[in-house]
């Protein structure tokens, strides 16, 4: 098994130094930029496994794996995505091996090749009911449901729509980062922290800098 890995590791590398570009040999130019909702509209398709070569039946089942097989692959197939811009995003703390296993019962699906815009792997097929997935108890289709809960159209002030915004970042923010949560606390959000002048937290940012930065070669 050891060395099946070790060239596992070698063609997921491989396959994600040889991944072609939407535009082979063709520059991007800025003047060709799209809205997301065009791209999405009209990006071409293709199969994840034809793409790059590698299968889902290449992959071992994560029971049949050590915890460092499964964090090397995982590591590997993450890289190969993000080469594909199919990035593996997910918004809560989930343990490596539910991670790989989810990429390797997934890895069969088509994606927009997009060059403009981020594109995300998908973690399930459409209408699969919440936590029924590979995910299961991480089901990030639940978290967001769960997120939104109670939520309602309804005309807000701008100071309404601020504290809801907080409101809804910190919710956000315990759920993915759990303990470690106050390391990414949205001072911005917080009207506690506004300056004398009332304007919100720049974590140390501030506007005379970019302005003093911005007209350097008067000087």
């Amino acid at each position: 098994m050891n060395l099946y890995i070790q060239q596992l590791l070698t063609d997921l590398e491989s396959a994600a130094a040889n991944i072609s570009p939407p535009r082979d040999g063709q520059e991007l130019d800025l003047w060709d930029w799209i809205s997301a909702e065009e791209e999405d509209a009209t990006a071409p398709v293709r199969n994840l496994e034809t793409w790059t070569g590698i299968t889902s039946e290449m992959l071992p089942p994560n029971e049949k794996l050590k915890d460092e097989q499964v964090h090397l692959l995982l590591g590997a197939l993450n890289k190969l995505l993000s080469a594909c811009n199919c990035e593996f995003v997910l918004q809560t703390s989930v343990p490596e091996r539910i991670q790989y296993e989810t990429i390797r019962q997934n890895f069969n699906q088509d994606v927009k090749v997009r060059q403009w815009h981020m594109g995300f792997f998908e973690f399930c097929k459409p209408n699969t009911p919440h936590k029924t997935c590979t995910l299961g108890e991480h089901c990030q289709c639940a978290f967001f449901a769960e997120l939104c809960k109670g939520m309602i159209d309804e005309d807000l002030s701008p100071e309404e729509e601020r504290a809801r915004a907080l409101q809804i970042e910190i919710q956000h923010i315990k759920r993915k980062y759990e303990d470690d949560w106050m390391k990414y606390y949205p001072y911005h959000l917080d009207p506690n922290y506004d300056d004398e002048n009332g304007k919100p937290y720049d974590y140390g940012f501030g506007e005379d800098d970019d302005e003093e930065q911005d007209d350097w070669w008067r000087r």
